[in-house]
């Protein structure tokens, strides 16, 4: 008998070994920036299936050596990282499509650079958390508060994202809708996921979600049901959502009227609306001495389509 704790390590391996494998799959569909968020579903089932690897082994040989509960009480502290940069990949996909309806695109970049930081600070606590000296332990615990409100507050700046998505939902292209749902059915799973962090950070010695000892269906109920529930949601998001292909727009051109025409970089799809495309081919037709202001040589340069 392998008891509760095998017997949710090899329900996890059971789950997240197909998860990597479909999220290999996907990942070579669209790619491996972090806007195609699916590359950290990888992460994320390869980190879930080293740490239940790690307990199965304790569970199955009656073993428990320190760098097995470390490897699985690390990979346990960091699952959060994954899922939000996951949901802030999406959301930053769809908010490209948006063109200029969309957030700021510097907002990503600070939510992904504070996610990068409190992952940092989760592992590091992590290590600490797992030291014989009560000082590091302490140290440690500090660095894991910290961390899980770094993730607490990029949770709810993601979660604002998805409803002012939400509210500018004709905003979004055709194609990206199945993925706006995945993002806002995932937003109150992910809930249960950060509070089991927070509770994970702050609990003392005794408490069933104390690092490195957390009850069994604590850690089920409240790490790997919402952690499968919203891989679920990526995964069956990721085989709907059409190949997004990325084409060149040039900003401040003009057509062969003079009038300006207003170009973004923006996404193509396989289903769905995208902003209008130019041929690269078209060039500006900005005269460039006194003689190019000539009613005659304005007509050339229309018909000839040449500066």
């Amino acid at each position: 008998m392998l008891g509760p704790k095998g017997d949710l390590a090899a329900a996890e391996l059971a789950f997240f070994a197909p998860a990597l494998l479909i999220g290999l799959y996907i990942v070579f569909r669209h790619g491996f920036t972090r806007q195609m968020g699916w590359v950290y579903i990888v992460i994320l089932s390869i980190l879930r299936i080293v740490g239940a690897s790690a307990t199965l082994n304790m569970a199955a040989t009656n073993i428990a050596s320190t760098a097995l509960l470390e490897t699985a009480a690390i990979t346990s502290a960091v699952g959060t990282a994954p899922l939000l940069l996951a949901l802030m990949g999406f959301l930053e996909r769809i908010n490209t499509g948006m063109e200029h309806k969309g957030v700021s695109r510097l907002a990503f970049r600070l939510l992904h650079l504070v996610s990068l930081a409190a992952l940092v600070v989760a592992i590091i606590g992590g290590i600490d958390r797992m030291d014989s000296n009560a000082s590091q332990v302490s140290t440690g615990q500090k660095l894991s508060e910290t961390a899980s409100m770094l993730f607490l507050g990029v949770y709810l700046a993601l979660a604002g994202i998805a409803l002012f998505g939400v509210a500018n939902v004709r905003w979004i292209l055709a194609g990206e809708k199945v993925l706006m749902r995945a993002c806002v059915l995932a937003i109150p799973v992910l809930a249960v996921r950060i509070a089991y962090s927070i509770a994970s950070a702050f609990a003392n010695a005794g408490s069933v979600f104390y690092f490195g000892s957390v009850n069994v269906y604590a850690q089920a109920f409240m790490q790997f049901l919402p952690e499968a529930i919203v891989l679920v949601l990526f995964i069956v998001a990721g085989l709907m959502t059409p190949k997004m292909e990325k084409h060149q727009l040039y900003q401040g051109s003009r057509d062969v009227e003079g009038q300006k025409v207003e170009m973004i970089s923006g996404p193509t799809q396989e289903s769905g609306y995208a902003a209008p495309s130019y041929q690269q081919g078209a060039r500006s037709q900005t005269p460039r001495s006194i003689g190019d202001y000539m009613p005659s040589r304005l007509i050339y340069n229309a018909v000839r389509g040449q500066k």
